[in-house]
């Protein structure tokens, strides 16, 4: 059988995705040095990499662009000020972004207490997923927070669903859950959606008091942080010189800790590269 040019298999392949290049790779030995190659990850890392905070990528350059990609999807890396962090999504490249505590916005925050911003006992230097500070509250009456991330850092073309990330130290013991407010979107096209950071634990259930609107409840996470999903919007290209503004505004909170909010682009739960 006539083997196929590898510039045509470059081509083809890296009309996929990086998921579907890895799986190429396997088809035969042509096809793996197309799907290996530079020219074909070239097309799945973004053009506009952000700078990143120094020591965050080894001295000694990745050996190929797979490798880079590889380091970006495997695990975050902060930027420069250590306020932001990305990573890649596996399934599709898109920049993934965590604003921290540090970094987010709190015009409103009244009660007994006012918000402190403390070290976490928890923070692991291999983790760069965690922050060296985060935002704790307590007896709170009336809370806002705010953050923004200019969309030219952002994938084009591209849905994101936006989520804060969090832990209550106490968990109400009745059905009738307090509901906040989440508003996320560009200048002049927010949506709005109530949301609930406390949850259903235990015996009590979510459907136990229906809401009269749909009300967006938080999960636990693998590594014991809770988040819930503040809304999402769509990057498009002329979105480039625009902001992303979200905010999330609710009353009576006590012992809330706010690690920060994401911003992960929506795609099905990708497998191991």
């Amino acid at each position: 059988m006539e083997r196929l040019p590898e510039e045509l298999l470059v081509r083809v392949v890296s009309l996929t995705s990086p998921l579907d290049a890895c799986r190429a790779a396997a088809v035969s030995r042509a096809f793996r040095a197309a799907a290996d190659s530079d020219a074909v990850w070239s097309f799945f890392l973004p053009r506009n990499l952000p700078r990143f905070a120094k020591g965050e990528l080894p001295r000694t350059q990745p050996s190929s662009k797979k490798e880079l990609f590889r380091r970006l999807s495997d695990q975050p890396a902060l930027l420069p000020h250590k306020l932001v962090s990305m990573q890649l999504d596996k399934a599709t490249g898109a920049q993934c972004f965590t604003i921290s505590a540090r970094a987010l916005l709190i015009p409103r925050c009244k009660g007994s207490h006012r918000v402190s911003l403390c070290a976490l006992s928890n923070c692991s230097k291999q983790d760069k997923r965690f922050f060296s500070e985060d935002a704790r509250f307590y007896r709170i009456n009336e809370l806002e927070i705010r953050g923004k991330i200019q969309t030219k850092m952002l994938s084009q073309s591209t849905t994101y669903a936006v989520y804060l990330v969090f832990k209550l130290a106490y968990v109400y013991n009745e059905f009738d859950f307090p509901y906040e407010v989440a508003s996320v979107g560009v200048a002049g096209r927010e949506s709005t959606r109530q949301v609930c950071v406390q949850g259903c634990r235990g015996s009590l259930s979510c459907d136990a008091n229906p809401p009269r609107e749909e009300v967006h409840f938080p999960h636990e996470k693998d590594d014991g942080w809770m988040e819930v999903e503040l809304g999402e919007f769509r990057n498009e290209e002329c979105d480039g010189g625009d902001e992303v503004s979200i905010s999330f505004m609710g009353e009576s909170k006590s012992g809330l800790t706010v690690l920060g909010i994401e911003l992960r682009s929506k795609q099905q739960k990708p497998t191991q590269l």
